[in-house]
């Protein structure tokens, strides 16, 4: 297999060259036990009760030397396949199963090809596809230019995104078929919402039959003779198998061979990625269909065949589970524990540290929280953005609704609770661990759903809250800002929070990537209803150099909109190099850089807002409003049982409360600029050095309010 990658054109070109005929006739002969050459010169029983054959009446010979020979030299047929890919899932599709044999001419374009933001083709098949689209639209080259070249086109997306779908290999579709090439089955286009593997094998099927049609691999010695009519995909020999069976036989059987679970080998192949369905673009296409000459009876692709799998998917889809198994075994193995068929909690490395007496983490600095009691989950992996800095590297769902089996609330907390206990219970052996905090930590008093995904799409959050209320646990909910419905529903809760990642409609749509059309519009409306809830809100802020630091009027707008009480403003945290996301560690700024955007902003909004503390360690600075500044004392802190009191009269009887009924003062080596920077004095404070060394640094300790 060769890819070549041209210095003015990224796309990447698998050659892969094989001759059809010969690897499906081989792979037939060997689940029937026999080599192609015994294959062909064995006589066949008639099926008229004769010892052979006859050559007249229902039967036919199987045995004409010319025939034989005929398929022994059948000329190979290449095929060349082509694949545009950001995040690598086209790239494994296309080259998931193909043979290394290489031809110089090639017969045959395979492309597969992924849908990146905005509808535009992923960067590694940019330069080809506007080259191919200038091509199609340029008056001197032929209509004919690629009338010998049979095509098939299967683009990746997810329909969430509407009208920018498989929108690029919609265009390359058609830009094939202008320029003359022959479609050998409709598009396809797979949604990572939906069952890929399952969808792409029928699809591929009906692709692989299309080619030994055109070709005649499929077809046996009999049926070479010219009175022979073609065998058709619906039509196979008994215990024929199709090109995918036949790979999942064989992966099945090498598991088995090796000791490995049967199953766990049949899903690594078949629930790649998030779960894809193929959906055939028969009305988008049909211009360019029309245009055409069509082969008559050819029998390649029965749509109705694709549409009852594409039915029977979209059954499955309204009861199935949103975790699939390749998915939590892979949450499993990054340390999330899986809760339901939706949610997961996993233990916060804040949590460790403070554990062990090394500091806890920035809402222990701003709000007073007990970072070895937090426990850190969400009801909702699922999410409608796709953010650039996202920690998942956008392998969680996506959806602007909930369409998932849907688990109770109160299993979901209760599962929470016991799967976070169990993790504490496997730290007891870290070094350095301090038992008396350890023992304290089974008991959860803080709960921040901010894990992954978008905890208010979950349809009972407020009865998911509740439960957690109900067992004296504070709630800090974080929203992407897409759901102004779902804020308006919210019932009280300790502490709100909307994600704001940019102060303009276009750098949102670069850095959030959402899946609404109207997810400005959704934003806006996210800000206008925080301002009416009248509890404890919050900006967070997300800065991204290169990005979002340069919108500074933009930002005072937008906090002017929903006069949030409280603004965290954090630098990006660099999560490791992703395929879907370009950032580097040159996007994030410095605790200094951090500041000095802080205080230009504070200055920008004319007055109402500080800087009121600050966690150098997690590179954020808090904004507050004024009024938590009484008698020139900070109150940023949190009275975390005077909150249980207040929400529990409110269950009871409907008794409103304000930000200002469960204040308590900020101490003093948490305040903007005091000498800790955040960190609190009765912890050990540890840096690692330039040999990687892990030494102790000591200071003169001010006070503490760990609580």
């Amino acid at each position: 297999m060769l890819v070549f990658k041209p210095a003015t054109v990224a796309v990447a070109v698998a050659v892969v060259s094989a001759s059809i005929a010969y690897v499906l006739w081989k792979q037939r002969q060997q689940e029937q036990g026999t080599s192609p050459k015994q294959s062909a010169r064995k006589e066949s029983s008639g099926c008229c009760g004769k010892d052979s054959a006859t050559t007249t009446g229902c039967c036919q010979s199987s045995t004409n030397d010319d025939n034989v020979e005929a398929e022994e030299h059948a000329e190979p047929v290449a095929v060349r396949i082509l694949y545009g890919t950001h995040t690598g899932t086209a790239k494994g599709t296309a080259l998931s199963h193909v043979v290394d044999d290489n031809l110089e001419h090639e017969h045959v374009l395979i492309s597969i090809l992924s849908t990146w933001t905005g509808g535009v083709p992923p960067e590694s098949a940019l330069v080809f596809c506007n080259w191919l689209q200038d091509m199609a639209q340029d008056f001197r080259v032929s209509k004919t230019w690629l009338k010998h070249v049979h095509v098939g086109v299967y683009g990746l997306g997810n329909s969430e995104y509407d009208e920018h779908y498989g929108k690029a290999s919609k265009a390359l579709s058609k830009h094939l078929s202008s320029l003359g090439a022959s479609r050998l089955c409709p598009r396809g286009v797979g949604d990572d919402n939906q069952d890929q593997a399952a969808q792409f094998d029928s699809w591929s099927d009906h692709l692989i039959a299309a080619l030994c049609e055109q070709y005649g691999a499929l077809r046996s010695p009999a049926a070479s003779s010219s009175s022979s009519p073609s065998v058709k995909p619906k039509q196979q020999p008994a215990g024929w198998k199709s090109q995918n069976e036949f790979r999942r036989q064989k992966r099945k059987e090498k598991a088995a061979a090796n000791g490995e679970d049967t199953e766990e080998a049949m899903w690594t192949a078949e629930d790649q990625m998030n779960e894809i369905v193929l959906e055939l673009d028969q009305g988008d296409d049909s211009d360019d269909e029309d245009n055409r000459p069509k082969k008559q009876d050819s029998g390649v692709v029965d749509v109705e065949d694709i549409g009852v799998v594409m039915k029977e998917s979209e059954a499955a889809a309204l009861s199935r589970e949103m975790v699939t198994p390749l998915q939590r075994k892979a949450l499993t193995k990054e340390g999330y524990k899986i809760i339901g068929t939706h949610s997961a909690v996993k233990l916060c490395r804040w949590t460790k540290h403070q554990l062990r007496g090394r500091g806890g983490c920035y809402k222990h600095t701003f709000y007073g929280i007990t970072s070895y009691q937090c426990m850190e989950t969400t009801p909702s992996l699922a999410c409608a953005n796709k953010c650039v800095f996202c920690w998942r590297h956008h392998k969680n769902p996506v959806g602007r609704e909930w369409r998932w089996k849907t688990d109770d609330a109160k299993e979901l907390v209760e599962g929470a609770i016991s799967r976070h206990q169990t993790m504490i219970k496997e730290v007891k052996g870290l070094p350095g661990l301090i038992q008396s905090r350890w023992e304290e930590a089974f008991t959860v008093r803080h709960c921040a759903l901010s894990l992954v995904g978008e905890p208010i799409m979950y349809p009972h959050i407020n009865e998911f809250c509740r439960e957690l209320h109900a067992r004296e646990i504070s709630s800090f909910l974080v929203t992407n800002a897409q759901f102004p419905e779902k804020i308006a529903a919210l019932e009280p809760i300790t502490q709100l929070y909307v994600s704001v990642d940019a102060a303009t409609k276009d750098s949102l749509k670069a850095i959030d990537r959402p899946l609404f059309k109207d997810f400005w519009e959704r934003f806006l409306s996210c800000l206008t209803q925080l301002k009416a809830k009248g509890q404890r809100t919050v900006y967070r802020m997300t800065l991204v150099k290169e990005h979002n630091m340069k919108e500074l009027d933009n930002y005072v707008e937008l906090i002017h909109l929903g006069e949030p009480d409280l603004i965290e403003i954090k630098a990006v945290t660099y999560c490791g190099k992703s395929d879907a996301s370009d950032l580097t560690m040159q996007n994030v700024p410095y605790h200094q850089e951090v500041r000095d955007f802080c205080e230009l902003l504070c200055a920008k909004l004319g007055g109402g807002y500080e800087l009121a503390t600050e966690h150098a360690h997690s590179n954020c600075v808090l904004v507050a409003k004024t009024k938590f500044k009484i008698d020139g004392h900070w109150h940023t802190w949190i009275d975390y049982d005077k909150f249980h009191t207040l929400i529990q009269a409110y269950y009871k009887d409907g008794t409103a409360f304000t930000t200002m009924g469960y204040i308590a003062p900020t101490p003093a080596w948490a305040v903007y600029n005091a000498p800790e920077a955040g960190f609190d004095p009765i912890e050990t404070r540890f840096q690692r050095t330039k040999e990687c060394k892990v030494v102790e640094i000591q200071y003169t300790a001010t006070d503490s309010g760990c609580g």
